[in-house]
């Protein structure tokens, strides 16, 4: 690793480096500094030529940080946070009339009552904006990016703040007409056939649902394993299979579809929902606020149960 002269190095050149880190997109970033994208470009070239690494290479039609840039990330928003309370951007702050952008982690199921926190942030913060990603790492490895992460409240680690927004219990979503349900949902026919399953990090339907299969003694068949809550309702639609979801996030595409919502054969416990953030921002006034619109817009759409 080479010396660097820190009194020739631009401290807006580390701002660019945070919110590309956060946004890995090259217009998004632009946007976001309020600046052109062959600016934001010619900013990402310097930091490339400064640290001596790619920090951002091309991966299909996104961009992907670099070992080097994961490892970075963490400590480079700390230590922004860290200048911004020394210079007092952080000391005061007022939602009437901000314009800072807060980065939300949550995956694409929970997402589901942005409309509601976009309605409840244009009434109070007109200027203030929000950028949402799906979290492609564990909760910590999201809030090295993000203000604030959504996730299971089962999540445990150093340096994290939570709180409980509510809590989630669970449906069988079926297509109408389905041949496996009959009169009712019985836990044999609810094995027999095909289930469509979501893998999300830090707890999907895969952890939850099948663990409460095992204790039961028996198991189901999955014979499609996809990334998103979204697509798997529109396989439901469209095909024979079963899909076990949270019944306060899936209730809106069930209906928008036509799907039958059934009681699962077999007890699954409700999963507590938390807003993880890192303890570094918690003295914040603008994250203080963020948190507190986001906690009441999640926790109107959970019902509030468990927080």
């Amino acid at each position: 690793m080479h010396d660097i002269d820190l009194s020739a190095v631009d401290l807006n050149l580390l701002v660019a480096l945070d919110v590309l880190l956060a946004e890995r997109n090259v217009t998004r970033a632009a946007a976001r500094l309020r600046r052109t994208q062959p600016a934001t470009s010619h900013a990402l070239a310097r930091l490339r030529e400064l640290l001596g690494d790619p920090l951002l290479v091309r991966a299909g039609r996104g961009m992907v940080p670099t070992p080097r840039a994961l490892a970075i990330a963490e400590p480079l928003a700390r230590t922004l946070a860290d200048v911004r309370r020394i210079l007092g951007e952080e000391g005061a702050f007022d939602a009437a009339t901000s314009a800072r952008t807060f980065r939300l982690a949550c995956p694409d199921l929970l997402a589901a009552f942005l409309p509601e926190l976009l309605a409840s942030m244009a009434g109070t913060a007109p200027n203030v904006g929000l950028a949402v990603r799906a979290p492609d790492g564990d909760t910590a490895g999201a809030l090295a990016t993000a203000d604030l992460a959504l996730a299971p409240a089962s999540v445990e680690a150093s340096g994290l703040m939570r709180k409980v927004l509510g809590r989630v219990t669970w449906v069988v979503l079926a297509r109408e007409g389905h041949p496996g349900v009959g009169r009712r949902l019985t836990l044999a026919r609810w094995c027999a056939h095909p289930h469509v399953q979501v893998r999300v990090t830090d707890g999907g339907d895969a952890s939850f649902v099948d663990r409460a299969l095992a204790a039961a003694g028996v198991a189901r068949r999955v014979s499609l394993h996809v990334p998103s809550f979204l697509v798997a309702p529109e396989v439901v639609a469209r095909t024979d299979h079963f899909f076990t979801a949270p019944r306060e996030l899936v209730a809106p595409i069930a209906r928008r579809l036509g799907l039958a919502m059934h009681r699962p054969p077999v007890a699954i416990p409700p999963v507590p929902v938390a807003a993880y953030w890192h303890e570094r921002t918690h003295a914040d006034p603008g994250h203080r606020w963020f948190r507190e619109v986001v906690a009441g817009v999640v926790g109107e759409v959970l019902g509030g149960a468990g927080a």
